[in-house]
């Protein structure tokens, strides 16, 4: 069985600009109408000094979502973990485990954007060290004892970090640890760290086998697509096309500030060229075949989609989670997707 959940990054651009009361009003209710709907999870992900207000304060949503839910698992997916002081993101999320009864999953990542960086005045060359660092803090301040740290960037004596969290899954103390990326250093890092794996959708076979080959703990593995559905796939491509443009467009953008190889060229504007193996848009049975392949290949055991592509009205981005939770809910659920 695959479980679905859904990811909201509460992106609000200029080109379909919202009231930021209504914008967030609306998609914490369609947050809140998933788990109504089914879906297993809610992931939130974070960036900074955006324009378009990309979520910024996971802490703040998570807590949010914390008091408007009762059963989804709540995750990040993914927080940019050099950005954080280790101790402070320790007991902020020891709160909202807390407050959610022990529903919280922790993905991170080392992040890429530059301008986050340097604002910050973190050197993004210390990016993959500090999320190191800062993955043994969160084991060792969830305990809920005393401890001492002596690491290259965090040092402190005697601190304890209190409340701690309500979850000790399988003997280790504070919820889930999940590494995204889509590299082999991300698998690497998740299994060194004995944490769960969440890749990326442009994550190749290679990527997983290197996190199942080496993790001593439990291997768990979660990846992201985005999916979207209608009546028919023309129909779905008429609806979200241009939203996904954006959202594509806008990564693509930032990549290729971070340095990272862009083979796309110039902005897209045509998005039948959007890779199919990570755009799972048409009927709820392209989606379902879909999703019931890519399983197959690897083996993950969640599949979490962005509900609301960036500027799209709520109702058309509700419509769709309910086709999915009436027609690929049930059909993940009965073993359709091995």
């Amino acid at each position: 069985m695959t479980r679905l959940g859904v990811w909201y990054d509460f992106r609000n651009p200029a080109r379909w600009r919202r009231p930021w009361p209504e914008l967030y009003r609306e998609t914490l209710d369609q947050a809140a109408r998933a788990e109504q709907l089914g879906f297993s999870s809610i992931w939130l992900s974070e960036h900074h000094f955006s324009e378009e207000g990309y979520l910024p304060s996971l802490a703040a949503v998570l807590g949010a979502l914390a008091m408007r839910t009762s059963a989804a698992r709540l995750g990040t997916a993914v927080l940019l973990a050099p950005l954080h002081h280790p101790l402070r993101l320790a007991e902020d999320l020891a709160v909202v485990d807390q407050l959610s009864g022990g529903r919280l999953d922790v993905g991170l990542a080392p992040g890429y954007k530059p301008d986050e960086f340097a604002v910050l005045g973190v050197p993004k060359g210390e990016r993959g060290a500090r999320t190191d660092e800062t993955i043994e803090i969160l084991q060792l301040a969830w305990r809920g004892e005393r401890f001492s740290y002596q690491g290259k960037h965090f040092r402190f004596d005697g601190v304890i970090v209190a409340p701690p969290p309500v979850q000790k899954p399988a003997g280790r103390p504070g919820p889930p640890i999940w590494v995204g990326g889509s590299s082999l250093a991300a698998a690497r890092r998740a299994a060194r760290f004995g944490t769960c794996f969440m890749p990326d959708s442009g994550a190749g076979r290679d990527v997983y086998d290197a996190y199942r080959t080496h993790v001593t703990a439990p291997a768990r593995v979660a990846t992201n697509r985005v999916l979207f559905a209608a009546d028919s796939r023309d129909k779905a491509w008429e609806i979200c096309g241009d939203h996904l443009l954006y959202q594509f467009n806008a990564y693509r953008q930032w990549f290729s500030a971070a340095g990272d190889d862009d083979s796309h060229g110039e902005e897209l504007t045509d998005p039948s060229v959007l890779n199919p193996e990570h755009y799972y848009v048409g009927t709820p049975d392209d989606i379902l075949a879909a999703i019931t392949e890519s399983q197959r290949r690897l083996g993950y055991e969640e599949l979490v989609f962005w509900a609301r592509p960036p500027g799209m009205p709520i109702e058309q981005s509700t419509a769709s989670l309910e086709l999915i939770a009436r027609h690929v809910l049930p059909a993940l659920s009965e073993g359709a997707a091995p």
